[in-house]
């Protein structure tokens, strides 16, 4: 029996990891598993905890009552605004001024009934992706992935006759009506399935989708869920089915356990609905689906492309030790279910799956980074940071774990690739909610979305932007942006910095750059009243040089009559 991990499943996202793996010539489990040793169980493959990083942040909410968000985007014709998925249904258009939400389009009804066990219970399934067509404001198109009733045929399916799947993966095409400015809610023209995909289980649905610089889209689906990807384990009562003896994560033959690459606009693949790129490395296989862009998956439930540089970055959900973070090539092989991370996975028969030290031969590609099971449970991917208000991110990979011991205590990491570290929050000492996904906008900007409740009810459901403090260092101080009311009806809002006057007692300090930003970038606690001259800024950081964060409370005054822009240090105070 397998049903204590299942647990662990359904309180946690059960969106674990994979590992990796590459073999652009691979047709199966054959190919992977030759000359394969056992090995000894490994039960702490990462005694060192991850540590706190010297990155401090705040999180400051943007706008609360959704039920389980789990994806944020923007639009380039629309930067004031955050598009973000819900599971239940609804697509929000969240304005980052004013912080309003409105519902943009609603897929509720065509979603199976959520709740695995009825109504406030867990449950994987629902509107789990959606992407912008990367012509958007010329063309209005829009694709969603959401879990539906199987209640006609699909075009992939892994169901052995005489059993049924329990729901299908659904890629639709939605055509919204154009207009300046956005229409919202959005009134859809035409819409269109661009493919369907039978699902053995509940859980392990992957469901991210988005376009690449290619401008093809790509979609991740799991392993078709259960537990250990193996048919005739025991789960929720029953045999598992549609994995097959040797899963869907190493048989690229169905697209269950793999991350596919499309063109919506073709027409040359099997249902004739979209097409299949000719430079897609299993083209012209005769064992590995044409759509296949990579594989050895358990469920990669987010992914994402720097936007920088293109790369291709999957945070895919461990099985029962580990959680790791992919760089996707093609035709690579990640290693999912003959590994987990850059171990060798045993499924174990009819009992819980798990890792061992020993070696499985092929060419599989192994996680950048990945951690135990120790640190938390299910990896959520994110983003690499671009945007201009953090430097202490730039480069880095910023990802979460939706709950450390399952009871809400999400967390926030960061990487540079060769390191996992834990951002250090000025006012908590974790988030202190399931984090479920993460948004980006079109400034770059990071967001981390959950919940209270790690289930899809309930109106607990809110979006956190990622804030910066100011920071100290080497008589520079940088403000990364502070609103400035210039009279009682006018504010705006500014990026500066301040370098200190030399040999001044009291301290003083003159503004030697100021950049206005855009309203949206404001940040509320940071402010400089024109009139009274006095600026307020509740959180500076400075480090000395050293490895320790220290966080102070300061006001300061404007120094009149002088030629440049000039302030005095009134007070200080220690705040962490």
């Amino acid at each position: 029996m397998k049903l204590h991990h299942l647990t662990l499943s359904l309180l946690l996202l059960g969106i674990f990891s994979h590992e990796t793996g590459l073999s652009a010539d691979s047709g199966g489990i054959a190919a992977t598993t030759a000359d394969t040793a056992a090995g000894q169980p490994v039960d702490n493959p990462f005694p060192e905890s991850i540590a706190k990083g010297k990155v401090r942040l705040r999180l400051q909410a943007v706008t609360s009552g959704l039920v389980a968000p789990n994806w944020g985007t923007a639009l380039a014709n629309d930067p004031d605004h955050l598009y973000v998925g819900d599971q239940n249904g609804a697509l929000w258009r969240i304005d980052l001024v004013t912080g309003e939400k409105e519902v943009f389009l609603d897929l509720s009804s065509r979603l199976v009934s959520l709740g695995l066990s009825g109504a406030d219970s867990y449950d994987e399934r629902g509107f789990l992706g959606f992407a912008f067509h990367p012509q958007f404001a010329e063309n209005g198109l829009l694709y969603t992935y959401t879990s539906e009733p199987a209640d006609q045929s699909s075009d992939f399916s892994t169901i052995p006759a005489g059993s049924s799947p329990n729901h299908r993966s659904v890629i639709r095409e939605l055509q919204l009506a154009l207009a300046s400015p956005i229409q919202s809610p959005a009134v859809i023209l035409s819409e269109r399935i661009v493919f369907t995909v039978d699902q053995p289980q509940f859980n392990h649905n992957g469901g991210a989708l988005n376009f690449g610089p290619d401008n093809m889209l790509y979609i991740a689906f799991g392993d078709g869920g259960g537990a250990d990807d193996r048919d005739g384990q025991e789960f929720i009562g029953g045999p598992m089915i549609g994995h097959g003896p040797n899963g869907n994560g190493q048989n690229p033959a169905n697209p269950l356990g793999s991350l596919l690459r499309i063109d919506p606009s073709g027409n040359n693949s099997g249902n004739g609905k979209y097409g299949i790129p000719s430079d897609n490395p299993f083209v012209g296989s005769g064992t590995t689906l044409a759509e296949t862009y990579a594989y050895g998956f358990r469920n990669p439930f987010r992914f994402s492309f720097d936007s920088q540089t293109g790369t291709l970055i999957v945070a895919d959900v461990g099985q029962n030790k580990i959680e790791e973070v992919d760089i996707v090539q093609a035709g690579g092989n990640y290693g999912w279910g003959v590994k987990e991370g850059s171990f060798r996975f045993d499924p174990n028969g009819g009992d819980a799956g798990f890792i061992t030290d020993g070696t499985v031969a092929g060419n599989f590609i192994d996680p950048v980074i990945q951690y135990d099971h120790d640190e938390g449970t299910a990896i959520i991917g994110g983003f690499m940071y671009r945007g201009k208000t953090i430097s202490g991110l730039q480069d880095r990979y910023l990802f979460g774990d939706v709950a450390k011991t399952g009871k809400g205590d999400g967390r926030i990491f960061y990487s540079d690739g060769t390191s996992i570290l834990e951002l250090d929050l000025t006012d908590r000492d974790q988030p202190g909610f399931w984090v479920l996904g993460f948004g980006q906008d079109t400034d770059g900007e990071l967001y981390a979305l959950g919940n209270t409740t790690g289930m899809p009810f309930g109106t607990t459901g809110t979006v956190y932007k990622l804030i910066p403090n100011a920071s100290f260092d080497s008589g520079f101080l940088d403000i990364p942006a502070v609103s400035v009311a210039l009279d009682e009806n006018t504010r705006k809002v500014y990026r500066a910095r301040l370098q200190v006057v030399p040999n001044s007692d009291p301290l003083r300090l003159e503004v030697i750059s100021a950049e206005e930003l855009a309203e949206r970038l404001r940040d509320d606690q940071f402010t400089y009243d024109q009139t009274t001259g006095q600026l307020i800024l509740p959180f500076v950081d400075t480090s000395g040089g050293s490895s320790q964060v220290s966080t102070y409370a300061a006001t300061l005054e404007r120094i009149p009559d002088l030629p440049q822009l000039t302030f005095e240090l009134k007070q200080v105070t220690l705040v962490k």
